[in-house]
């Protein structure tokens, strides 16, 4: 293997290790950076699901103790607040399966006066764990560690506020009955201590900031005398003979409220949480990408600075050499980059693809221009053509070509001389080359007859500008031989079409111009119906019947 090789080979491997370690770092961060984001824009999403969660457990209780209630008015308030909470939540991308249709079937089965109560409230708490549910798998991302504490309490902050809430709808129920009954006692007992588990493990949870705030709310009297209440219950196995329905309901609802507020704070603390650590994880995936960039920018420059100068420069001289011999290409120039023999050499040679470019230009220019009017000549045409037709096939985009002559062009070069008439021919071109925009092809066809090809134009646009020009030219005065007309022919690319065809058409509608008097604007049958401005050409069959003229 020679120096050379073994070089490129240390730069290769350098470069490599360099996006290796760059590829390491991005996923870090990638993984990172996604579960962070993940948790910031689901909590959003989840402060709705929280809001209807609210409701609903409100929902839940006065359904549970609507028949030991003077009125339905607040149940019924209560259901249209539950509502405007769920449109809210459909608003968002958040879906919990089967929530609508579920919840119209339990209402349904709420509103008979033969269900039981605490059916219904166990209907609505399935219906709130599904709910649950979806909170947890919005806000849980296991990749996404700095907020996962707070998560966590936020967690058990929301099943103490259920069971809160299943309380109230238990223990409002069993007042209602006016008696002790064993089965409310009991599950009151039990939500007691549910209750307790998750106040106890958000108080493990290691969230001062959550810890505050549900400090703060917990404080209130509501809250201590709602959970004294219950406290009693579990102790005695009695319910409490001087509390009715309605005052616990106000009582409990405080209390939940409270919790609802904590509630709240603690998603704003996930959120700020995960967009610090976003935020801080973006700037250190932004310093390693700069020193690993740097470092193995340095090893490459190293690498390759080992490399002798004159081999480098013959590698890019030779290089350039074949380059230009392979493809034709004799724009490319050598790099000139040293004062030395290789500059000279290179300087040199590129001179010489100055004066073989300039004459390749020359060569081009003549072959494709009229040498009469100055303006693209038939050969030109042709390529100009296929390219736009194969553009066609593929974008399915109109395009339209006019065909013009001079009318009684030989009677004016019979009278006045072929001299007259070659003038005639290059101020017609200059005439209409003025009018035609840099996205059109204008071409001598041969003799003297023209070709205007609308790269982007369909019919009509090709017919109003062939009459624009027939009136420009019938307008102008010509050198010696005054007024001078001509005559048109228009077609239009159609699905299927063919170079060749396209010419043909309106080559035959310049014929039938020139038989229906001159002077005048034709375009053949088939491209007269994909005219929206019918009005605007004539149109012939195949038998070249003809149609009213296009004045």
């Amino acid at each position: 293997m020679t120096l050379r090789n073994k070089i490129l080979m240390l730069g290769f491997v350098a470069i490599l290790g360099m996006f290796f370690a760059q590829w390491l770092q991005y996923r870090s961060y990638a993984t990172q950076a996604r579960a962070i984001e993940t948790v910031t824009r689901n909590v959003t999403e989840v402060g709705a699901l929280s809001q209807a969660t609210h409701e609903l457990q409100k929902e839940r209780g006065l359904a549970t103790i609507k028949q030991f209630s003077a009125s339905n008015q607040a149940l019924a308030e209560q259901l249209r607040r539950t509502d405007e909470s769920l449109s809210r939540l459909a608003a968002t991308l958040i879906r919990v399966a089967g929530l609508d249709d579920s919840l119209v079937r339990l209402r349904a089965v709420a509103a008979s006066d033969s269900a039981a109560l605490l059916t219904i409230r166990d209907g609505y708490t399935g219906l709130l764990q599904n709910i649950f549910d979806e909170m947890g798998r919005l806000t849980h991302e296991p990749e996404a560690s700095v907020p996962r504490v707070d998560v966590t309490a936020h967690g058990h902050l929301m099943k103490a506020k259920e069971y809160l809430g299943q309380t109230r709808a238990t223990l409002g129920y069993g007042i209602g009955l006016k008696h002790d009954d064993p089965a409310v006692i009991s599950g009151l007992i039990r939500l007691k201590s549910l209750y307790d588990e998750e106040m106890r493990m958000l108080e493990l949870a290691p969230s001062p900031e959550l810890h505050a705030a549900t400090a703060a709310q917990l404080s209130g009297n509501e809250v201590a005398r709602t959970l004294r209440v219950v406290t009693q219950i579990a102790a005695t196995g009695e319910l409490p003979k001087e509390l009715d329905v309605q005052t616990w309901w106000s009582l409990a609802t405080a209390a939940i409220d409270r919790l609802k507020r904590a509630e709240d704070h603690s998603l704003e603390l996930i959120e700020q949480k995960a967009e610090g650590e976003l935020t801080r994880s973006r700037n250190a995936m932004h310093l390693g990408v700069i020193i690993t960039l740097g470092v193995g920018l340095a090893a490459f420059i190293l690498a390759l600075s080992t490399t002798a100068t004159l081999i480098r420069a013959l590698d890019r001289a030779l290089a350039s050499i074949e380059y230009i011999s392979i493809t034709k290409n004799f724009r490319s120039r050598l790099p000139v980059q040293s004062p030395d023999e290789i500059g000279r050499i290179s300087r040199s040679f590129n001179r010489l693809l100055d004066v073989a470019e300039k004459l390749l230009n020359e060569k081009d220019s003549l072959a494709t221009t009229d040498t009469l009017t100055g303006i693209h000549n038939r050969m030109r045409f042709a390529k100009v053509l296929d390219e736009e037709a194969d553009r066609k096939r593929r974008n399915k985009m109109p395009m339209s070509l006019i065909i013009f002559d001079v009318d009684h062009f030989k009677h004016i070069n019979d009278e006045h001389g072929h001299n007259v008439g070659d003038e005639v021919l290059k101020t017609l071109s200059n005439l209409v080359g003025k009018e035609t925009r840099s996205t059109d092809f204008f071409c001598r066809w041969g003799g003297d007859e023209f070709i205007l090809l609308l790269k982007d134009d369909d019919c009509d646009a090709a017919i109003a500008a062939a009459e624009k020009i027939r009136s420009l030219v019938e307008a102008a005065d010509f050198p010696i031989v005054g007024k001078v007309t001509c005559s048109f022919g228009v077609s239009a690319w159609t699905p299927g079409d063919t170079e060749g065809n396209l010419v043909v058409r309106a080559d035959k509608a310049l014929y039938e111009s020139k038989k229906e008097g001159r002077n005048q604007v034709r375009c053949p049958q088939g491209d007269w119906k994909i005219c929206r401005g019918r009005a605007q050409c004539s149109q012939f069959g195949s038998t070249g019947s003809m149609g009213a003229a296009n004045t």
